[in-house]
């Protein structure tokens, strides 16, 4: 299908900021070949894939991406029902209900993201109150888009007090079989900075102090400007069981799309990855390049909930060294390629080579005292 091709009910007015960067704009024109190669053989069962693409387009790009990463590491979809989002067959067998987080209705709009912004992607967060602003705005928008998808498996009782069925009452659903939620974050202006944090503090309780370097157990948050306690450690609760894993990514952005030319076309692209290396030091410079690539799996991670009713098989996902973390009574285990903290993007065309040396020693130098200057293949 044609996601780019002009729609009759849909007015210029109402197109999506990056639809238009996508389609019309000559530096993303390699970036836009990703997206449509993402949307081959997209099998849309509500006939509305294109427009959601064109004026709320979050939505739709994430589902494009997670079409493509089930193609990559070969699992097969069923697509003989409309819900949940992706239901797969084979062996493995399990239903994916896809969601992102967006900015808040009186938050600000990416649409004034500067310079800086970009540029702070090159920087740790420095101090407690940074990061919670973040991390706990964050925590706020995933634990509602979480909550709304849990709804749509277990049913549940609208505003009226009537009862709405889950996915689990439809006859082609099979309890016995994973349930996953898919979230993509998109819930503020700097969202690229949240890492792994925002998640293993609302799925797991343990929120991270970016002066000690070190997770501490706890059990809520104040929801940012009110009095009203958010919960941490989700997967503790009763409600949480019926899913199994949560897929998530904060890094699937227009940048994503220029990487991954990057890596494959020779993109005009800058790209630069701070990645978190097992081996010390932790923090290492990325340059994305032919030579080293992103790869389209790289910044996507797998939550495993200790105390899901049915395990997820995460081995299909593992073999292709998708990000995994579990936790269970010996702690936290994180396997599979090193993940992306953050990523700094911008035309090649408008930098020096003076200019790309000292935005990779800003990287060195000030994400982390000490982070390694060198380039992970």
């Amino acid at each position: 299908m044609d996601i780019f091709s002009k729609l009759s009910d849909v007015s210029e007015e109402a197109l999506h900021p990056k639809f238009k960067f996508l389609r019309d704009e000559l530096y993303y024109s390699k970036a836009k070949a990703v997206v449509e190669s993402w949307a081959k053989d997209f099998h849309d069962r509500d006939k509305k894939i294109i427009k959601e693409f064109q004026t709320t387009f979050h939505s739709a790009f994430w589902e494009f991406y997670l079409h493509a990463v089930f193609k990559k590491i070969g699992v097969n979809l069923n697509i003989d029902h409309n819900r949940p989002d992706f239901i797969t067959e084979g062996t493995n067998k399990f239903y994916i209900e896809a969601v992102v987080s967006e900015i808040k209705e009186e938050g600000i709009p990416e649409t004034e993201r500067t310079l800086d912004d970009q540029f702070s992607m090159l920087y740790s967060i420095e101090n407690e109150i940074v990061f919670s602003e973040i991390i706990d705005e964050a925590i706020v928008r995933h634990s509602n888009s979480i909550g709304g998808k849990l709804n749509k498996y277990t049913g549940y009782f609208d505003k009226k007090n009537k009862w709405i069925k889950g996915y689990k009452e439809c006859d082609w659903v099979d309890t016995k079989k994973p349930y996953l939620i898919a979230l993509s974050s998109y819930d503020q202006i700097n969202y690229g900075k949240e890492y792994i944090y925002s998640m293993m503090a609302l799925l797991y309780g343990y929120y991270f102090s970016p002066e000690t370097q070190e997770y501490s157990q706890k059990k809520s948050i104040k929801k940012p400007g009110t009095d009203s306690d958010i919960s941490l450690g989700i997967f503790y609760e009763e409600r949480m069981k019926d899913v199994s894993a949560i897929i998530f990514t904060n890094t699937l952005t227009l940048g994503k799309l220029s990487s991954l030319s990057k890596s494959l076309l020779d993109d005009s692209a800058y790209v630069i990855n701070v990645r978190y290396d097992y081996t010390p030091p932790h923090f290492k410079v990325h340059e994305v390049t032919n030579n080293h690539p992103e790869d389209l799996l790289d910044g996507l991670y797998i939550f495993k909930n200790p105390n899901a009713n049915v395990p997820f098989d995460s081995s299909q996902f593992r073999e292709h060294q998708v990000l995994e973390i579990s936790l269970d009574d010996y702690g936290f285990a994180f396997e599979g390629r090193p993940p992306i903290v953050s990523r700094y993007c911008f035309p090649s065309m408008l930098l020096k080579a003076s200019h790309k040396e000292i935005i990779k020693s800003v990287a060195a130098s000030r994400y982390n005292d000490t982070i390694a200057y060198d380039i992970i293949d």
